[in-house]
């Protein structure tokens, strides 16, 4: 994996954690890296869909809980975790 990559990947993941001075930092790096905007807006768009899918998740279990709802967790590489992945994701 390139050094480009590797910032791109750390964008992604300083957006994911709600990270400044990493995002800061990382997409500094990834421009000096050679990344232009167009690579940057792609990693930063990942990590708020991957964010806001696990942000949705939760919330929407907390409510179920909430009011009481049966539910029904799977297991991790059960038939069906739900998270929108497609086959074979093992969240």
């Amino acid at each position: 994996m390139d050094a480009k990559v590797k910032e791109l990947i750390g964008t992604a993941a300083s957006v994911a954690a709600g990270c400044d001075s990493c995002l800061e930092y990382h997409v500094e790096a990834a421009r000096k890296e050679g990344a232009d905007s167009r690579e940057i807006q792609t990693a930063i768009q990942i990590a708020r869909a991957v964010r806001l899918q696990a942000v949705t998740k939760i919330d929407d279990l907390a409510s179920k809980l909430e009011r009481g709802e049966a539910i029904k967790l799977v297991a991790v590489g059960g038939e069906d975790s739900g998270c929108g992945c497609g086959e074979g994701c093992n969240c």
